[in-house]
């Protein structure tokens, strides 16, 4: 193309290409930019290569030749000084050759003639060549040698490294400084030391090399050059005038130092500081991706560190429209074990594809998004946006890596379905912690099952294919595996969770197990020994009585919540809401919400009465009618503008009134019902679960939603509640997803309100009192029934906790008829 005019001409050996600015730009080496151009300089062949080794060449001889003057010029010097010393004592040595013509002894000492001077130095400085010329043009010439390669190396290391995952090697070497310089608190002056190391090493073999210094006096002598000694005096001086301007020009040494490194300090230190912004492209692969910044990043973070400790460590990079330097405070001061898993921070924004790049989206294995700020619709929109520049940098660059969207309303989650198609797996916050409340709600001790297995911090979903197993039954399989805990099949994207008698495994289906890792469990043989003891059920009800449940509190999602528990319960079961909102208007908000879901005005089941009062306060509290609920919850209030702390604070008050009321009312009580509705001699109002909890907890479970990990603490030590920690339950399900998106069909098959869930029931319902039997013997006997079940761990009776996936399943043991079964059945 024409040069526009007014431009300065450029080397015909360069070419010029179009290109478009984006924003600013570094050019690449070899470029420069004209007028929106962007000049590039061709690739080297092997003649330009060659022409590029004899110029080195050209340039070896020529300081060769230079080191051969230099030592001639010292001969001639040497030569001068004598010369000049002879005829400063002419005079004196006159008046000697006149007293010896008239006899004066021949001791008196005559000065050499210049002739002599002249030979003997010449023969001393031919010695003194013979003796360091070869060592010293050896050193010298490996030294040019050496420095000549690491330049052409640094300048040709795109040609002599290949790239890799598309960047060249520069950039991955240039990417390596960058994070640290951005990592290290001491690369400043780590490079400083390293580049003055080099420069005086360098500077000293140089040195040696072309002067008859001894090595260590020239590497001295190259300290003072490059600065570090800031005197210039010598001390051979013996003229005051001499050491008066030596000292002058040292003080203006030191100036001009100290001007240069303040102006190079300034330099590395804006550099160091755009570092730190996080504005640097992160040049990872197969790293997990994290978009935007909430409560649930750094438990988020914690759990893939824990899932990659198998694998050595792994990489997550996170992108959120918040200060690099404040994003790294948090996660320092959040107290994890990192594992080997390194938190790369940068600073932008999800939604534009250039900051997308610039953490290598396409390049992740797998991408979370997390919900941002403002009403449910404005952060579901945000997170549409998201996806629809992941789908597209995807279609670009054919990524493989799948993305986990977290939503915040359920209506909008076929939309981001249908945009994302099948890289993206949809986790709805809300929906999640709400069917897990009103599950754990109904059983104690549901909820510390749940929080062993979310996360990697126990045993978790893993599905894995074994070909050796094809033909065999499921009722089989659960006996055939001693390090995990199968729970049913993977069959073409379809979830069988505890699948019915006589299923056969078939080929391609995957075994879908709770193991505490990918490779902690094998496939082992049929136990031998196997006895089948089938208990009749004659203690579990047939017809369950209606439930009294208590919700404190308001949610945004209420309403699904209370549909939710609508297709749980029986008819004539109560719902009692107690919020701070007056009795109109919570009326009203639900009213809303079921029109804009087009569900009908009525519950089926349920009948909700309407309370009003303060949640922490003791005399609201105690006009409900506490002692006939059969379970409570304790929401964390949406109707109050208030963080996290504050929500959870206000709930542990609630939570520790209620008891309080509860347990001055239970004394009185006559009938106490259970979670299932049954009188207290039913096994499961005996069933001592929780240990040493008050009796009010035994009659009825309080459940809080928690917000803060923080706050788990004082709940767990006071032991007054089973607690659901809301946050992190979705943290942990997210991270689990991130790390195999089969694990959101199992989760989604759980949660469902058909299909099998999670129960925690007697051992007496399928085995005889005291028997002696294994847990593959009473994983049979579950199996033998006539609705199966399947057995995935237990809680002896006065252990705190229960066992998911316990060791030694082939070890016999006494079952008491009150020992708890953790089971998944249909109902």
């Amino acid at each position: 193309k024409r040069r526009p005019s007014g431009l300065d001409p450029w080397p015909a050996s360069w070419t010029a290409a179009e290109f478009e600015i984006s924003g600013p730009r570094r050019p690449a080496a070899g470029t420069r930019r004209v007028a929106g151009r962007m000049l590039l300089r061709p690739q080297p062949n092997r003649a330009s290569r060659a022409l590029l080794g004899l110029r080195f060449l050209v340039v070896a001889v020529g300081l060769l030749k230079l080191q051969q003057l230099t030592r001639q010029n010292a001969a001639q010097g040497r030569t001068v000084a004598c010369l000049r010393a002879q005829l400063a004592d002419s005079a004196k040595l006159g008046a000697s050759r006149d007293v010896n013509a008239c006899g004066v002894p021949d001791d008196v000492t005559v000065a050499p003639t210049p002739e002599a001077c002249a030979g003997t130095d010449d023969a001393a400085v031919e010695d003194t060549d013979e003796a360091f010329t070869a060592p010293r043009l050896a050193t010298l010439a490996a030294t040019l040698v050496c420095v000549a390669a690491a330049a052409v190396a640094l300048r040709r290391i795109d040609d002599l490294l290949p790239a890799r995952d598309g960047h060249r090697a520069s950039e991955r070497l240039a990417y390596r400084i960058d994070c640290w310089f951005s990592s290290n608190p001491n690369a400043k002056i780590l490079a400083l030391l390293y580049v003055s190391i080099a420069m005086v090493l360098v500077g000293g073999l140089l040195l040696y090399g072309v002067s008859s210094t001894g090595f260590g006096e020239a590497v001295w002598e190259n300290v003072a050059l490059v600065g570090i000694d800031f005197t210039a005096a010598s001390a051979t001086e013996s003229s005051l005038s001499a050491r008066v301007v030596a000292v002058a020009s040292a003080l203006g040494g030191m100036f001009i130092t100290a001007l240069l490194l303040g102006i190079v300090s300034d330099a590395v230190g804006d550099y160091v500081d755009d570092l730190k912004k996080g504005r640097s492209d992160v040049l990872e692969t197969n790293h997990t991706l994290v978009l935007g910044w909430s409560d649930k990043t750094l438990p988020i973070v914690e759990q893939v560190s824990n899932a990659n400790e198998s694998e050595g460590g792994g990489v997550i990079v996170i992108l959120a429209e918040m200060e690099k330097e404040r994003q790294e405070e948090l996660i320092g001061e959040f107290e994890y074990e990192s594992l080997g898993t390194r938190v790369i921070c940068r600073e932008g924004n999800p939604l534009l594809v250039a900051d997308l790049k610039k953490v290598n989206a396409a390049g992740a294995r797998s991408t979370i998004i997390l919900a941002g700020e403002g009403t449910a619709d404005q952060a579901d929109a945000k997170s549409l946006r998201v996806v629809l520049s992941l789908v597209g940098l995807r279609a670009k660059c054919a990524s493989k890596g799948h993305i986990v969207c977290e939503m915040c309303d359920v209506d909008n989650e076929p939309l981001v379905k249908m945009v994302g198609g099948e890289a993206v797996e949809t986790i709805v916050a809300h929906d999640v912690i709400g069917r897990l409340m009103i599950q754990c709600a109904r059983q104690p001790g549901l909820a510390q099952v749940w929080n062993d297995v979310l996360g990697f911090e126990g045993c978790e979903f893993y599905c894995s294919e074994h070909p050796e197993l094809v033909g065999c039954s499921f009722d089989d399989v659960v006996l055939r595996f001693a390090d995990a805990a199968p729970l049913g099949l993977l069959r073409h994207k379809n979830v069988m969770i505890n699948p019915p008698r006589g299923e056969v495994v078939q080929r391609g289906d995957r075994i879908i197990v709770l193991a505490e890792d990918d490779d902690s469990y094998e496939v082992g043989p049929k136990p031998s020994d196997i006895i089948v003891e089938h208990e009749e059920d004659v203690h579990t009800p047939k017809t369950p009585r209606p439930e009294r449940v208590l919700f404190c509190g308001w949610r945004r999602d209420l309403d699904d919540v209370i549909q939710l528990l609508d297709d749980f319960v029986v008819a004539g079961s109560e719902l009692h809401l107690f919020s701070g909102l007056d009795v109109q208007e919570q009326k009203d908000r639900l009213a809303r919400a079921r029109d804009q879901r087009k569900r009908p005005p009525t519950l089926s089941k349920l009948k909700v009465v309407h309370a009003t009062g303060d949640l922490c306060s003791r005399r609201d509290l105690e006009r409900l009618p506490l002692e006939r609920f059969t379970s409570c919850i304790i929401l964390a209030d949406d109707a109050a503008e208030k963080n996290a702390t504050d929500k959870d604070s206000q709930a542990l008050a609630t939570l520790l009134l209620l008891r309080d009321i509860q347990n001055t009312r239970i004394r009185n009580a006559r009938e106490p019902l259970s979670p299932r509705g049954e009188e207290s001699k039913s096994p499961w109002a005996v069933a001592d679960w929780a240990g040493d909890l008050s009796q009010a907890k035994d009659r009825c479970v309080v459940l809080s939603e928690i917000l803060d990990a923080r706050t788990r603490a004082l709940i767990a030590d006071a032991g007054i509640s089973d607690y659901v920690l809301s946050n992190s339950m979705v943290s942990d399900a997210i991270a689990m997803v991130a790390e195999d998106r089969d694990v959101n069909r199992i989760l989604n098959s759980l949660f469902e309100e058909s299909g099998a869930e999670i129960y925690i029931r007697p051992a007496g319902h399928y085995i005889p009192d005291g028997a002696h039997l294994s847990f593959f013997d009473v994983a049979a006997a579950c199996r033998a029934r006539d609705e199966p079940e399947t057995l995935v761990g237990f809680r002896r009776t006065g252990d705190d906790r229960a066992v998911v996936n316990p060791p030694d399943k082939s070890t016999k043991r006494v079952w008491d008829y009150y020992d708890m079964l953790v089971v998944l059945a249909e109902d």
